[in-house]
């Protein structure tokens, strides 16, 4: 008889393999197995197959990708896919220091260097700089200034190879800690030499030649980093005798995150040669430490690999484009790409990137277009790749919960269990990041469980967005709402015959002509923008076609107009001058004076409350903390259509809102200047 169970890898289960077996022998046909020495042998047969099965069943597991569970066993597999895991990444902080330089022969240094290596602790963690940084001296206040000094934690190590090539050298980052990213691969003729050759990292070997300087980086046993060398057809082969000498950091990854106190401990020389101490500098923190994380993880590896395989190091979908600038800026929490065409009206022969930092901040124009610039090496024909921030657009919400006198009466309580519960839905709706949707009903349940008293709940829902304008330019901005607005019926509530109620309202902002009042937009429910300012209860309308509103469409354009305020962000005395008080009639004399970095808020009624999906892929859905109104069964609820209640003044800055990820974000109006 032939085994006929060749599945069976319980050990029960092969134990009774073996007794059919051998029950079909004559000599065992009416054998007691289980009472005879023989059952000692089956049980050792037995656990032999059973150790031999699951053996060979966790050796096939651990040569693919999607069953594997040894770190070494998934990190080769995805070297086969020319993937390379993140290793363990140092917190960086930023900061600025000013240092007072002394007099020598009665002139200042013309400048000043501060040295590579140490530079400030804080808490118990030392954070460095890799390079030298030169600034320039005020020759009349002697006063240096190193601004936005990105400093990363750790301990700089260096560690010397010397090549063999009888041998079979492999040129490993000993430390299991070490930031790759920070790896310096320098290679010098001889021991003695002085000089050496800067070695750049490279993943293909397309635009490699037989004298370029490259190296290729994988990750070996125990999570220790190698480093390898051309061969003389893709890139240059090391020579008997040369020196490999690897510079990097060793670091405590997510450890160091959070410091704000820093000391100066760095060393900073003048041209003349004179050194400053910590009395000499004064140090500023503008960016706490950020950004410090662990190694890659197993299920991290198993997801990116084949994905950034697919792509083969050329942009050519959306998808491409997402993946790869996750690989080339560290800082990316999340990324979404779209093509022109897909734009209303389409940009052919570009793409848009939107990046969603770790921080929360957004990109300088630095950062964006040395992104841009590595992301055209992927690039493939002519299509150029932008990026851009994240379309932030807001979701405020005023929650009215009717609950059960009979079963609660501590309305501290409940208002308490419902913020919780909203948290709870946050966390689990994947709010705040791109490609997210509000579905009022999920919320409303979550509400609803959130506390057992609680009856019935009614939402009252609006949408914020923020115009972004630029100071003392005539232009005109348009932004999109994703759906479509709530379009009013006609009524005569003043008298007026057919008219209708504004469905949509701005903050404040002043005008060039009108830079001694501020002035408002909002629509006249018949696809027009106007603007007005308020003298006492009485609205004063000054434009009647100040733009136009789309209410199919959800598109908004306002404009052409000039501002040169808006909000708190009002034009100081010095820059205008007003002709008229009660009009606020006058015109810019100093625009060098003019605010920045102004923002309006708009803030509209969409006219499916239901459902808000993002305006463009680009867009991050953010709910602002609710108001949660707690009233007992029975009491009438407000209307579901909050007309005559839009305050986007309360909104001048960027309100708080429901936090889903821990990300350090101070929750202004300003980008980062580091990050």
């Amino acid at each position: 008889m032939q085994p006929n169970n060749l599945t069976a890898l319980n050990f029960e289960d092969i134990k009774s393999s073996i007794k059919s077996y051998l029950r079909t022998r004559n000599e065992f046909s009416d054998y007691d197995f289980e009472g005879s020495s023989l059952s000692y042998l089956i049980d050792i047969l037995a656990y032999n197959t059973y150790y031999t099965s699951f053996n060979a069943n966790m050796a096939m597991n651990e040569a693919f990708l999607p069953s594997a569970t040894v770190r070494d066993n998934v990190v080769n597999v995805a070297k086969l896919l020319n993937y390379v895991p993140r290793s363990v990444v140092a917190s960086k902080g930023c900061l600025k220091l000013d240092v007072q330089t002394s007099q020598t022969a009665g002139a200042y240094p013309s400048s000043v260097t501060l040295k590579k290596g140490p530079v400030s602790s804080g808490g118990n963690y030392i954070f460095n700089i890799l390079e030298d940084i030169t600034t320039t001296v005020n020759t009349t206040t002697g006063l240096a200034t190193f601004d936005n000094v990105m400093v990363q934690e750790g301990s700089v190590v260096t560690f010397q190879y010397v090549v063999n090539t009888f041998a079979s050298q492999v040129y490993k980052v000993p430390s299991e800690d070490a930031d790759i990213s920070t790896l310096s691969v320098r290679v010098k003729p001889n021991e003695s030499s002085t000089t050496s050759d800067l070695y750049s990292l490279t993943d293909t070997i397309t635009d490699l030649t037989a004298v370029t300087r490259a190296y290729f980086l994988s990750e070996g046993e125990d999570m220790r980093y190698e480093v390898k060398f051309g061969d003389d057809t893709a890139g240059r082969a090391l020579k008997d005798g040369e020196v490999v000498i690897l510079e990097y950091l060793v670091c405590s990854g997510t450890e160091a995150n959070e410091i704000s106190s820093f000391s100066f401990i760095g060393t900073i020389t003048d041209n003349i040669g004179n050194n400053y101490a910590g009395a000499d500098v004064t140090l500023t923190v503008k960016e706490k430490s950020q950004l410090g994380s662990a190694a890659e993880t197993l299920e991290s590896i198993k997801y990116n690999a084949p994905r950034y395989y697919s792509a083969q190091y050329r942009a050519v979908t959306a998808q491409d484009y997402a993946l790869i600038t996750k690989k080339v800026y560290a800082n990316a929490d999340s990324v979404v790409a779209y093509g022109g065409d897909s734009l209303t009206p389409p940009i052919y022969g570009k793409v848009y990137i939107a990046i969603k930092t770790k921080t929360g901040s957004l990109l300088n124009d630095a950062t964006k277009k040395t992104i841009a610039a590595d992301l055209r090496k992927y690039a493939m024909a002519s299509i150029d790749p932008v990026i851009i921030d994240p379309e932030e657009m807001y979701l405020y919400i005023k929650v009215f919960g009717q609950y059960d006198p009979g079963t609660a009466s501590n309305t501290s309580d409940i208002k308490t269990n419902i913020q919780n519960g909203i948290n709870d839905w946050a966390s689990q709706s994947q709010i705040n990041n791109f490609n997210s949707t509000f579905r009022a009903q999920a919320f409303e349940k979550a509400v609803t469980l959130s506390d057992k008293s609680i009856s019935d709940v009614s939402l009252q829902l609006s949408v914020l967005k923020y115009i972004n304008p630029n100071t003392n330019q005539t232009n005109t901005y348009c932004i999109a709402t994703g759906a479509d607005l709530y379009d009013s019926a006609p009524s005569n509530s003043d008298g007026t015959t057919c008219k209708k109620e504004p469905v949509l309202l701005s903050g404040p902002f002043r005008t060039a002509d009108r830079p001694g009042i501020d002035q408002q937009f909002e629509d006249d429910g018949f696809g027009n923008l106007r603007t007005f300012y308020n003298t006492g209860n009485k609205k004063v309308y000054t434009n009647n076609a100040a733009g136009t509103v789309n209410y199919s469409t959800g598109q908004i354009c306002f404009g052409p107009i000039n501002i040169i305020g808006a909000g708190n962000d009002v034009p100081p005395s010095g820059a205008i001058n007003i002709t008229d008080s009660t009009t606020g009639s006058g015109s810019v004399t100093n625009p060098d004076l003019l605010p920045s970095g102004l923002a309006i808020p708009v803030l509209f009624i969409p006219a499916n409350v239901s459902t808000i999906p993002a305006a463009t892929p680009g867009t991050i859905i953010n709910v602002i903390n609710p108001e949660v109104t707690v009233v007992p069964v029975g009491t009438t609820p407000p209307p579901t259509i909050p007309l005559n209640s839009l305050t986007p003044q309360t909104f001048v800055t960027v309100p708080s809102t429901i936090t889903v990820a821990d990300i350090s974000n101070n929750g202004d109006l300003t980008t980062s200047s580091c990050f």
